[in-house]
């Protein structure tokens, strides 16, 4: 059972279920305890914000502020190389080596659309959804992007897709496996998702914790609490994804200096071995629906 304090809940691994084992990795002076499961090695806050708070977090202007997109365009941001514009190149990048132009993309969680509307300059048939009421709108009406503001357990389609990217939301849901087990029914057999999370076994996640754990470090988030509730690495990932219907093929991890723009013949190969062998903060996974 989940025992609810105010407005937060205790409650245990996603994919293991209640019995799994568990020990802590840290605890925080206000009573929120970071577990690692000892069966997926998934990483998972306890107690956390209740679904409603949950999504309470992803309104508002703490979360996107609507004026700063007041004059803003795609096209402006496009020429500019704006924020999160060498990541969303590497997010086409990694679709491309999967799914080619011409085959139809679900972006669940598209914020304001940026990677679907670079999907369709791609060649590709994209849409999204979101569930944030002022993220939809700026992908409506200034992304100008296909999105439907609502949960993507009511999300209807007529057809099914042949990817599904889940790029920076999985941390965030209140239950993973069920959004996956969706995720896959919007999915041809054979369809392909693509899943960008926090890697708790990031060699500079393994660091911020070692400081904080000798009390060096006292601001440290972990992983990005409250909004980000779970940490994952490939092992975990594996398991959920088994567990929701998905094969897993494929791993690699972007360095900040790749998403920034920053390679340069110095640093090349740093960023491979980086990509090559999942070592940065975030990891990203491609898995086939069975």
């Amino acid at each position: 059972m989940k025992k609810i304090v105010d407005n937060f809940e205790h409650v245990h691994c996603p994919t293991c279920g209640p019995n799994a084992k568990r020990e802590i990795t840290f605890k925080r002076q206000d009573g929120i305890s970071f577990y690692n499961c000892l069966e997926c090695n998934i990483e998972y806050a306890s107690p956390r914000l209740v679904e409603e708070s949950l999504f309470d977090l992803y309104e508002g202007d703490d979360w996107r502020d609507k004026s700063f997109y007041k004059d803003w365009t795609y096209e402006s941001w496009k020429k500019s190389k704006g924020h999160d514009y060498y990541l969303i190149q590497e997010n086409i990048k990694l679709i491309n080596k999967f799914l080619r132009p011409g085959t139809s993309i679900l972006d669940v969680g598209c914020d304001i659309g940026l990677t679907v509307k670079a999907l369709e300059d791609a060649g590709y048939h994209s849409e999204g959804v979101e569930t944030s009421s002022i993220g939809a709108q700026i992908a409506k009406e200034k992304t100008r992007i296909k999105v439907s503001n609502i949960q993507l357990s009511d999300f209807k389609s007529d057809k099914k897709f042949d990817g599904v990217l889940l790029l920076d939301v999985l941390e965030h849901l209140y239950d993973p496996v069920k959004v996956l087990k969706e995720c896959a029914a919007n999915l041809h057999k054979g369809g392909y998702i693509f899943v960008h999370v926090p890697h708790h076994k990031g060699l500079g996640t393994q660091y911020k914790k070692y400081l904080h754990k000798r009390g060096i470090k006292q601001d440290y988030g972990h992983f990005g609490f409250p909004a980000h509730i779970y940490g994952f690495d490939k092992k975990s990932l594996r398991k959920i994804l088994k567990k929701s219907g998905y094969e897993t093929i494929h791993f690699e991890s972007w360095s900040n200096i790749l998403t920034r723009g920053k390679v340069n013949i110095f640093n090349y190969i740093i960023v491979q071995l980086i990509k090559k062998f999942s070592l940065s903060d975030y990891i990203v996974c491609v898995a086939r629906k069975l």
